[in-house]
């Protein structure tokens, strides 16, 4: 039988449809492409982080200080010292201790000292007060230098106490608001000095001056034979004192702050 062009052609296309029909059959038993599984949802199981609030204090002779609290916990950080402790039992809540050392804070103060069966341990430092006082009033503070005319070397060992006193009463030893000591050190006059005071305890209608006494080994060596008033009825926050030399007496206690 000769194939015409007509009859090849035909033979073409059947052999086309029949297979595109073929794939068409393929394509339908086929199974469709495997899903990705959908990303799993982050576990709402893991704890959260603490939040720990911090409060910087400043202490005898400037040393700073941070708490932090979190609960009945504390962590106190001092010089190149951490210590992790727990709240014990006390009348005003504010006793944390690790068993060796223990933090006081109330109010605005605080201390830290060696934790004994009497209380009574070695302070490590005292006279702390917070930077930002609780109340949300910033703290006060006087600042200044100290210095001395007299060409006279001190030993490092040498003590500057410097008080911020209410002197209103005249026929009254004056009352120490604020206290700072300074060690003096590698420091050479004029020492710069800044003391902290709790604004509530100034009264506007008093009178309030700067004390100076220079201590070497208890024995007063330089001391202000002048009044430097601060604070109050237009005297300023600053003052620039000048120590002269005074007689090798024991310093007498002043009145303690109230």
């Amino acid at each position: 039988m000769q194939l015409t062009v007509k009859n090849l052609r035909l033979i073409f296309a059947a052999a086309t449809i029949f297979l595109l029909a073929g794939r068409a059959t393929r394509a339908q038993d086929s199974p469709p492409p495997a899903q990705q599984p959908a990303p799993a949802k982050p576990s709402s199981n893991m704890r959260p982080q603490y939040q720990w609030k911090r409060f910087d204090y400043t202490c005898e002779g400037g040393a700073k200080l941070t708490v932090f609290l979190h609960s009945n916990t504390a962590k106190v950080r001092f010089k190149d010292s951490n210590y992790l402790m727990r709240q014990t039992p006390s009348a005003d809540g504010g006793r944390y201790s690790d068993g060796k050392v223990v933090w006081w804070g109330k109010g605005n103060g605080g201390f830290l000292q060696e934790d004994t069966p009497d209380g009574d341990g070695a302070m490590i430092v005292k006279d702390c007060q917070l930077d930002k006082p609780l109340n949300g009033e910033t703290a006060g503070e006087v600042t200044g230098t100290v210095s001395y005319l007299q060409r006279i070397a001190l030993p490092p060992t040498a003590v500057i106490v410097l008080q911020l006193q209410d002197v209103s009463r005249a026929d009254a030893p004056a009352i120490v608001v604020a206290e700072e000591k300074i060690t003096l050190g590698e420091h050479q006059v004029p020492v710069k000095f800044s003391i902290k005071f709790d604004p509530a305890k100034i009264d506007q209608k008093h009178r309030y001056a700067i004390g100076a006494q220079i201590l070497d080994d208890g024995r007063l060596r330089f001391v202000n034979d002048k009044s430097y008033a601060v604070l109050t009825q237009g005297n300023p926050n600053h003052a620039d004192l000048i120590l002269h030399q005074a007689a090798a007496t024991i310093l007498s206690q002043p009145q303690s702050p109230q």
